[in-house]
């Protein structure tokens, strides 16, 4: 296609009718991987007589061409190799040719091909900057300094082999660069190019040492000369000529963009590199003694001199503010700065940061005129980050943190004070703005300073004399935000010691209804924070206090359904979950509604991400929803009738996420019909509709998730077998056994990862027993083949229950098979070595788990019973090993089981025959007359434990440490009720009455 096409097929692409900009955008898509299109687009994208605009839509395209198919996952990439090479070539100097929106485009463009080409397939990049570096043309250095910064961003997060290709950038560009920096500075210009230059000098300083400090920089020229022009940028004023009026485009100006980033490196610096005592090796570490000696106290003094302008009323960008602030909040730490810093403290309290932490005018507009904003912003942890407030906040939690002794008081005294001015101004009833919002300063720090005041004496035993003089009247204040403020502090000292107990008296009980009625406020973010405060409060009580709240479950879930429709927030769901946890069985009359509402905000919050805005609070928000809702089906497992119900509900949620659309909130997901697939009579068509989407997105995307998704399809195999056996489309029994297959056979997953998949064979030979004869080779085949190949001892023990297991299935067909394969000597010689292998203490070294030694039993005495005349040689001659490795088994188990039996506080016979009945604490080994009673006591205790299993503990590495008496096995599987005493004792019994001579050998 020529250029004068083109172009005229681009322009198609900018017009309104919608048939045309169709056929344009399949034309394109036709010829983009033509020979010399990538050419003529860029040719397009830099001619200057061209329109802006449809040089964009030709940057657009390159862009798009590039990222598709520059460096394809599933093969070569499509674009000719000539193109790539002229694209490289000439991609740099259009980049400085062209106009912002299209130089954008094409920066996307030039990103996405270093990453994969440079060095070494663009060699001449490098040559070519430097050159471009030393222009004195303004717009062909910017455009140099932008690619500068595409390629040291490259390896901004790369670790130190990886960063190996940014030396060279160093060593090359620096020189040149930091004479850049040092003629722009020495300039004074005050022009707005000047501030680009200078912000993206800062940004390609800030990648070029994220990791580490170059070597270059210890040189003493280079050290002294960025160091120099990085405090001169700091100390220099912005100029006053130019400022936009508007607050947030003035923050966005260039010149306090390049403020910013200069604070931004000096608090990066201070924080890695500015404590003497730290010890690193190499550059790092003696950049430390160069910075911590020549530069820590300068960067502090540029710091203070900002804070003290903004005393004086001069303005300030809010992020420059947050980082001056971070900077001296880290200088309390270190005893050079802080020695510098302790004289100032008390006008930098007064005069910066306590009102900084003081309700402004943005926060009162924001709450009159769009109160969830002001919501989202209060509980957004990345506004917190550049938050003016925030920092404030952690210079004060930081400083009576670490400096208590000489400030915690002084601190105290100030907020004192302001208690007092607003107690005078509330008994004359003329509280004014200015007071109203002084105290919401202080109520912060009194807030924030919770962890440090429950603490320390005497402030410990005079908070509940705080709580009640001075936040308990903010709860009656005409300023909403007052309101607000004193629910939240009542939620942080909630669970001190009160005079009259923990979670109890009358202080407690009045902030707590305090709190309540809050919940109808008329202002929406008191309404919130009374929502989230309750959960302290909640957490607080006692079992009797409890009582109280319990009339109040109606009320208070009326105001979460309402708020959960007014704002997404993830604290909200967080106290709804604690309610539900401490009233789990009185809200089955409300199971049903919960759901309902929570489903309903899942998919309002999981819609909202595609407003990029409130993609994090939203994807928070629609997480915390699922965990709810898995509290909700925890709370009614004692219920199953309910469970048809509530899948009603919440089958298409889990339907969707059971997709890449999931992959966030997949472990929720696979939760959740855990719940569905253990409690519910029976599993429902519907659900079982869930696997192939399973098996699908195991294949997928998912089989990391396998230890997860075991849970599920543990449960569908074991509830469901007959189902599970039966169904050829899909053939569940086929993509289970692909699935274990799959993992066992992989080289990118770790033992941990794999461990789940002799699980899953495990479970189908248990459940299936003698019903899948076809498969049992193959599982043994792919588990002998794996079992050289691994290391940890748990996978080897994991991989070893599977070939018991298979013994326990059909010991002749599993023995025939291994004698085909001419395997079963050396798999009778490996499985005794195991069971007598011994740590240096003398523990077994092996199968610690009582179910490992049951599974392993099983398979002996399955070999035990094998008619003597079927016997194999190998077998025979390996017999006596394998008679005393069982007689080990049976003997460090009734040791486990004796002391697990103690640890629980029961008692034990001694002689090991478990035919005698178990018996109460209380019963004198007789049998309960209620054995209705008790048998439904038994089931809900079952179910209990099914709901911890599915709150992570099923499937768990048991022996998560190496005592082996501690385990913990809430696994249910179809051996439990197996007594390997009792079977052992009844194969022994028939075998001699059969007169085996097997037994000589005892």
């Amino acid at each position: 296609m020529d250029l004068s096409t083109l172009c005229n097929v681009l322009q198609g692409c900018l017009s309104p009718d919608l048939s045309i900009r169709k056929a344009a955008e399949d034309e394109l898509g036709k010829v983009q991987h033509a020979s010399g299109n990538l050419p003529n687009l860029l040719r397009v994208a830099v001619e200057d007589s061209l329109n802006t605009t449809l040089r964009q839509v030709a940057a657009i395209q390159i862009k798009n061409i590039v990222k598709r198919g520059w460096d394809p996952e599933d093969g070569e990439s499509p674009i000719p190799t000539a193109d790539q090479q002229a694209l490289r070539d000439n991609l740099l100097e259009g980049l400085i040719r062209a106009p912002h929106i299209v130089q954008v485009q094409l920066g996307e463009c030039m990103k996405n091909i270093v990453l994969v080409d440079f060095p070494d397939k663009w060699p001449s990049l490098l040559p070519q900057l430097t050159q471009n570096l030393q222009s004195q043309d303004e717009q062909r250095l910017y455009g140099a300094l932008y690619a500068l910064r595409l390629m040291t961003r490259k390896y901004e997060f790369r670790d130190a082999e990886e960063r190996v290709p940014l030396d060279a950038i160093v060593k090359t560009t620096f020189p040149t660069l930091l004479q850049v920096f040092q003629g722009l500075l020495q300039s004074g210009s005050q022009a707005e190019i000047a501030a680009e230059l200078l912000k993206l000098i800062c940004k390609v300083f800030w990648s070029a040492t994220y990791m580490g400090i170059p070597d270059m920089l210890l040189q003493q020229d280079q050290f002294i000369g960025w160091m120099t022009c990085i405090h001169t940028l700091m100390d220099m004023p912005v100029p006053k000529e130019g400022q936009p009026s508007d607050p947030d485009a003035r923050a966005a100006w260039p010149w306090w963009k390049a403020k910013k980033w200069v604070l931004h490196i000096t608090y990066r610096l201070f924080s890695r590199y500015g404590d003497p005592k730290t010890s690193r090796s190499g550059a790092d570490g003696d950049f430390i003694m160069l910075f911590s000696q020549q530069c820590s106290l300068k960067f502090l003094e540029a710091h203070m001199k900002l804070m003290a302008s903004y005393s004086q009323g001069e303005w300030l960008s809010p992020r420059v503010i947050n980082l001056s602030l971070q900077y001296l909040t880290h200088g309390l730490t270190l005893s050079a700065t802080w020695k510098h810093m302790k004289q100032h403290i008390n006008a930098l309290l007064t005069r910066c940061v306590l009102p900084l932490m003081c309700f402004n005018d943005e926060d009162d507009e924001l709450w009159r005129e769009d109160p969830q904003e002001y919501i989202r912003k209060g509980y957004d942890i990345i506004e917190d980050m550049y938050s003016p407030k925030t920092s404030a906040t952690n210079f004060v939690q930081e400083l009576c943190g670490c400096r208590a002794k000489e400030n915690l008081a002084p601190l105290l005294q100030l907020v004192t004070s302001s208690f007092d001015v607003f107690a005078a101004a509330q008994r004359q009833g003329t509280v004014s703005q200015e007071v109203a919002r002084q105290t919401d300063g202080v109520l912060l720090a009194v807030g924030a300073l919770s962890s440090v005041l429950k603490k320390k004496a005497p402030y410990k035993n005079q908070l509940e004399g705080l709580l009640l003089n001075n936040v308990m009247p903010c709860f009656d204040s005409p300023y909403g935000h007052l309101r607000a403020k004193a629910c939240w502090v009542a939620g942080q000292y909630a669970d001190i010691d009160f005079r009259e107990g923990s979670g109890q008296g009358h202080t407690f009980n009045s902030l707590f209804q305090k709190v309540v009625n809050a919940f109808q406020d008329p202002d929406l973010p008191v309404r919130v924070d009374a929502v989230v405060a309750l959960r302290s409060f909640i957490d607080a009580f006692d079992t009797e206090g409890l009582q109280q709240v319990k009339p109040l479950i109606p009320q208070l879930l009326d105001v979460f359904f309402q708020l959960m429709q007014e704002v997404e927030n993830e604290d909200l769901i967080f106290t709804l979950e604690t309610l539900v946890e401490r009233f789990d069985e009185e809200m089955a009359p409300y199971a049903v509604g919960l759901t309902q509402h929570l489903a309903a905000a899942f998919w309002r919050m999981q819609g909202s991400d595609e407003a990029e805005d409130d993609e994090d609070i939203g994807a928070l928000a629609a997480f915390g929803c699922l965990r709810a809702l898995s509290t909700v089906l925890d709370s009614v497992s004692r219920l199953p009738h309910l469970f048809p119900q509530l899948e009603e509900i919440l089958f298409p949620i889990m339907q969707a996420m059971c997709s890449e659309e999931g992959q966030d909130v997949f472990e929720e997901i696979l939760e959740m019909i855990s719940y569905f697939t253990y409690f519910s009579p029976e599993i429902s068509p519907r659900m079982w509709s869930l696997w192939p989407l399973l098996h699908s997105a195991y294949n997928d995307w998912a089989m990391e998730y396998l230890d997860n998704i075991l849970v599920p399809l543990d449960n569908f195999i074991s509830k469901g077998t007959e189902v599970f056996l039966a169904c050829k489309s899909p053939d569940y029994l086929a993509q289970a056994s692909e699935m274990a297959s799959k993992a066992l056979q992989s080289d990118e997953l770790g033992e941990d990862e794999m461990q789940p998949a002799p699980k899953l064979l495990e479970v189908i030979l248990q459940n299936c027993r003698g019903r899948v004869d076809e498969c049992l080779p193959l599982y043994m085949q792919w588990v002998w083949q794996k079992l050289p190949h691994v290391k940890e001892r748990r996978t080897k023990d994991l991989l070893i229950n599977v070939m018991s297991t298979a013994l326990y299935y059909n010991a002749s067909l599993a023995v025939t098979f291994l004698q085909q394969q001419q395997q079963l000597p050396a798999f009778l010689t490996s499985w005794a070595k195991m069971i007598f292998a011994s740590k240096p203490g003398g523990s077994p070294q092996h199968f610690g788990r009582m179910y490992d030694k049951k599974v392993n039993l099983l398979g002996l005495i399955s070999l035990m019973a094998l008619p003597q005349e079927s016997t194999l040689p190998p077998l025979q001659n390996a017999w006596p090993q394998l008679m005393a490795g069982t007689m080990r088994l049976l003997t460090t188990l009734k040791e486990q089981q004796d002391a697990n039996a103690h640890l629980n506080g029961t008692g034990s016979d001694g002689d090991g025959d478990s035919e005698v009945a178990e018996s109460g604490p209380d019963d004198d080994n007789e049998l309960d007359d209620e054995e209705d009673e008790e048998l439904d006591d038994d089931y809900m205790q079952q179910l209990a434990k099914e709901a911890r299993r599915l709150k992570g503990e099923r499937h768990a590495d048991e022996e998560s440490s190496e005592d082996e008496w501690s385990d913990v096995e809430d696994t249910d599987t179809p051996i439990d009720s197996i007594d390997p005493f009792i079977v052992f004792a009844d194969t022994v019994r028939q075998l001699q009455a059969a007169g085996s001579p097997r037994f000589q050998v005892c």
